[in-house]
């Protein structure tokens, strides 16, 4: 657990799974990114889906809801998934963080790998929210992506992990391109970059700060400026927000808090003799 301010952070994440290392950091040439990320015998690195449990004054706050386990044959292979893994629900569960003791989801953003227990099935033949008493928080530009069969991630977005939370009446849309506090000690920053409505989040608590940078740098390699995911949408995009939040985590010396690094989920950027180290943290 990590303490900023009066917050509490832990991690529950939702086990191992793969993805290309190519689209993982798109135009990076692999003798550079395979020195820290290998890849094995598909071009496939190792990846986690972190989540983390913010204690936001007695709201419990839950960051993204991993990859989730309805999947074929097919998919498993070639997300390299686990399913004898733990998965989400399992590590909320050591944690002693029931389904129902949620008041909120905060969803970065709509795409499979962040929102996979958002939903499970209702036993009818659907799907129903995983946590009864919560509201999801999704931002607008976002929900209204998910829904374009025309966008170009649309692959990525599957409407039974989250078109049951609008049905539910358990979905806040957030608006705008500002910073939104969402709990006491909790801010959404719109980002774009990885889609139009990408978030990423801060701990900001009694002049104490942390930063979830969510998918604008996913892994450490990322802390690179301009090493971007071949999967961002809006490149240039992502360039400029790395520079503002990351830039900011570093200066302050923040704790980060990465969504899908396998080794070190949390860690500080400092400063290195070429650029920026990631320095790892205690979780």
């Amino acid at each position: 657990m990590l303490k900023i301010g009066g917050v509490e952070v832990l991690r529950a994440d939702d086990g191992p799974f793969r993805l290309d290392g190519g689209a993982m950091f798109g135009i990076v040439p692999k003798p550079l990114w395979e020195k820290e990320c290998p890849a094995d015998e598909r071009n496939r690195i190792s990846m986690t889906c972190n989540c983390y449990v913010l204690n936001c004054s007695g709201r419990r706050v839950l960051v993204d809801a991993g990859m989730g386990r309805s999947w074929d044959e097919k998919n498993r292979s070639i997300y390299g998934l686990d399913e004898n893994a733990p998965t989400l629900l399992d590590n909320l569960e050591k944690l002693g963080v029931a389904l129902e003791d949620l008041d909120a989801v905060l969803l970065t953003h709509l795409h499979f790998d962040h929102c996979g227990w958002a939903t499970r099935p209702d036993g009818a033949g659907g799907h129903a929210p995983a946590f009864p008493n919560a509201e999801y928080l999704v931002h607008e530009l976002e929900w209204a992506d998910a829904h374009d069969p025309g966008t170009r991630d649309a692959a990525s977005y599957l409407p039974h992990l989250f078109d049951p939370l609008e049905k539910a009446g358990q979905l806040r849309l957030l608006p705008g391109r500002g910073e939104l506090r969402v709990a006491d000690g909790l801010v959404a920053i719109p980002t774009g970059g990885h889609t139009r409505g990408n978030l990423a989040w801060r701990v900001d608590s009694g002049g104490h700060y942390a930063l979830g940078p969510g998918e604008i740098c996913p892994l450490r390699p990322h802390r690179r400026t301009r090493w971007v995911m071949g999967y961002d949408l809006y490149p240039v995009e992502t360039v400029a927000a790395k520079r503002k939040l990351l830039g900011a985590a570093r200066d302050g010396g923040w704790a980060v808090l990465l969504n899908h690094d396998p080794e070190a989920p949390a860690g500080r950027i400092v400063p290195a003799e070429k650029g920026t180290d990631f320095e790892p943290l205690e979780l």
